[in-house]
């Protein structure tokens, strides 16, 4: 598909709907759905034909529960014969329907929207530094029944559902903008869309699609009007990927009052192996390219963004799928393809050493609200984004209330990211979580709502946290050193009356920096002093909990 450049993506451009439409011809939704309706018998054999190959129930437990166990009383292997002798029988005559149905849907596709936008009701917001930005990344797994079958999830449709439920259902954790990825089921997409639409302003979707009727999985919901869209492909893929059409997609946000920021959204190459490190080691390097060319494209035009972010799902981690940190060959190169001018956010709130939280310096604010369905004392932040399905010679249970009891579970895997982009004044403070969303699904489903967490972060940049260190007390602090960093963060944030003005001044010296910066920088300089640091991380938590969106929810500390 053919680069939609950033002069042809502003929104004029790009299909705009109050609701979720497959095509904007006639003629194209007519093919698609007759085409759909004939290869649905091919699509079921399929999906006989993959359960015999990965787990014959995706998403739940090898062992029935109580209440399971009461209506399905057909043994396994009568089941697995069943299956055999449907796709034996039904195999030839569904393939001679699904040729015709599958060249019908096709030619549907090529009268597909290149990126289509919902705009909803839903007013737009308005940025407030006090509040920051709440970004999630999100890979969902939505994809067709056989693909899902082999990684142990269960209907698109049905988790698409849930997905948007447990997104929606409490105001204070629902993220500002959610990037997507995976979400190439068409039927499970236009739901997620319809259930969003009452949350968000503007949702982009069904960028860059194929004949094949796969597109590029990725979407973002925004609370925020998106003025621009652009998609760029890349350039080599390989494996199954070449169905799909991923690529980096771009939006610019109106965040109200003349401030703009841009958010990028990917999914790299996946599978392991030299051949596919090496091409996510080249797609990182083009997202670079282009996002330099984006920064210097929009200087030159006199356009100032307040932030630019990368997210996704970026197939690489530093540690492997059982959890073992290490020096990763694969994840080194990958960040050095990227450039030193992207920030990984995790770290900023979690130890490099072993990609666990500084518990010391931070909260997770999420678990009570995300795992409320779990005891109190079992609730913690998960440790990895990751988990092993169907396809894996030892079954693994990831994303079920009974994870905590299998620590053999992947943990630290973090594929999916967030980033900041040529943040080199430090204008920007971060909290990063992994959540785990859904819990209240039946007890025995082991996929959860995808094969992925998603990753939340809060954003504040310095302007932000003059409330809360205006309500700072030096005397709450023991150690001189830090109750003079204190009296000078009142005073650099514009919160103390000048001695010589008698008016309340911002020194304009540090007015643009985040007062977190402002603790590390401090904790570095007294690092042989213990006593020191301590209280320094004792500040940094305090001012750190004031980016917390669930408002009189305390988080937790064993994460």
């Amino acid at each position: 598909m053919p680069e939609v450049r950033p002069s042809q993506a502003q929104t004029d451009y790009v299909s705009r709907d109050n609701h979720y439409v497959y095509s904007h011809n006639r003629f194209g939704r007519g093919c698609h759905y007759l085409g759909r309706f004939l290869s649905r018998p091919v699509s079921l054999v399929v999906d006989s034909a993959t359960r015999l190959f990965a787990h014959d129930r995706p998403g739940k437990s090898s062992t029935p529960s109580e209440g399971e166990k009461q209506t399905q009383n057909v043994p396994l292997w009568a089941r697995k014969v069943a299956r055999v002798t449907a796709v034996t029988l039904f195999l030839v005559p569904s393939l001679a329907l699904g040729i015709l149905g599958f060249s019908l849907r096709m030619i549907g596709n090529l009268f597909r929207n290149d990126i289509s936008l919902i705009q909803s009701s839903v007013p737009p917001a308005v940025y407030d530094p006090e509040q920051g930005l709440h970004l999630m990344t999100y890979n969902t797994g939505l994809m067709p029944s056989f693909i899902r079958n082999l990684n142990d999830l269960r209907s698109s449709q049905q988790r698409s559902g849930e997905i948007a439920a447990a997104l929606t259902r409490n105001p204070g954790t629902m993220p500002d903008i959610v990037c997507f990825q995976e979400v190439f089921d068409q039927q499970a997409a236009k739901r997620l869309c319809q259930d969003l639409s009452g949350h968000y302003h503007h949702i982009v979707h069904s960028v860059a699609p194929r004949e094949t009727g796969l597109n590029s999985g990725l979407a973002i919901a925004s609370k925020y009007p998106v003025k621009e869209v652009t998609f760029r492909p890349f350039s080599d893929l390989a494996a199954e990927d070449q169905l799909a059409n991923k690529g980096l997609l771009r939006i610019v946000l109106d965040l109200g009052n003349d401030k703009t920021a841009v958010v990028y959204n990917t999914h790299l190459q996946a599978k392991d192996g030299q051949t596919y490190d090496a091409i996510r080691v080249g797609e990182l390097k083009q997202i670079r390219r282009w996002v330099d060319a984006d920064s210097n494209n929009d200087r030159r035009n006199n356009k100032h963004h307040h932030g630019v972010f990368l997210m996704g799902d970026l197939n690489i981690a530093r540690s492997d799928e059982q959890g073992r940190v290490s020096k990763n060959e694969q994840y080194q190169q990958g960040r050095k393809a990227l450039g030193e001018k992207f920030s990984d956010s995790y770290y900023e709130t979690h130890d490099e050493e072993n990609d666990t939280r500084l518990v010391e310096r931070s909260e997770s604010f999420f678990v009570n609200s995300d795992q409320a369905a779990i005891k109190a004392a079992d609730r913690r932040e998960p440790d990895g984004s990751w988990y092993l399905g169907a396809g894996n010679r030892v079954r693994q249970p990831w994303g079920s209330k009974r994870w905590k009891e299998h620590p053999e579970v992947a943990s630290h895997c973090i594929y999916d990211r967030q980033l900041v982009y040529r943040d080199t004044e430090k204008k920007w403070a971060s909290h990063t979580e992994i959540r785990q969303l859904g819990l209240d699904v039946a007890y025995d489903l082991e996929s959860g709502l995808s094969d992925h967490l998603p990753v939340s972060v809060i954003y504040r940049e310095a302007e932000g946290f003059s409330s809360v260190i205006a309500h700072l007390d030096p005397e709450d602090f023991t150690i001189r050193e830090v109750r003079e960093l204190v009296n000078q963060l009142k005073f650099d944030y514009g919160r103390l009356i000048s001695d010589q003005t008698g008016e309340r001044t911002i020194d304009e010296e540090f007015s643009g920096v985040n007062p977190l910066r402002r603790i590390a920088e401090c904790r570095t300089y007294y690092k042989r002093q213990p006593v020191i640091v301590n209280e320094l991380d004792r500040l940094e938590k305090m001012v750190r909990q004031s980016m917390n969106p669930v408002a009189g929810t305390p988080g937790s500390n064993t994460g």
